[in-house]
């Protein structure tokens, strides 16, 4: 089994990145890299994670948000 480090270690066996990292990877390019972009993703995923019960450490802080 997999170890994750990270601010959304704890959500994602229950919230899987996989759809949201290729959507994200999509409007960056489409973008520019446009930090905002990034954000916006993150943040999405934070929220469906909280949604789902699943613990979210500080992930602005690192991602630069």
């Amino acid at each position: 089994k997999k170890s994750f480090q990270g601010p959304f270690r704890a959500c994602h066996n229950i919230v899987k990145p996989h759809d949201f990292y290729r959507n994200c990877l999509s409007d960056l390019c489409l973008n520019n890299g446009a930090r905002s972009i990034l954000c916006q993703v993150l943040e999405t995923y934070a929220a469906t994670c909280r949604k789902r019960g699943a613990m979210v450490h500080d992930w602005r802080t690192p991602s630069g948000c």
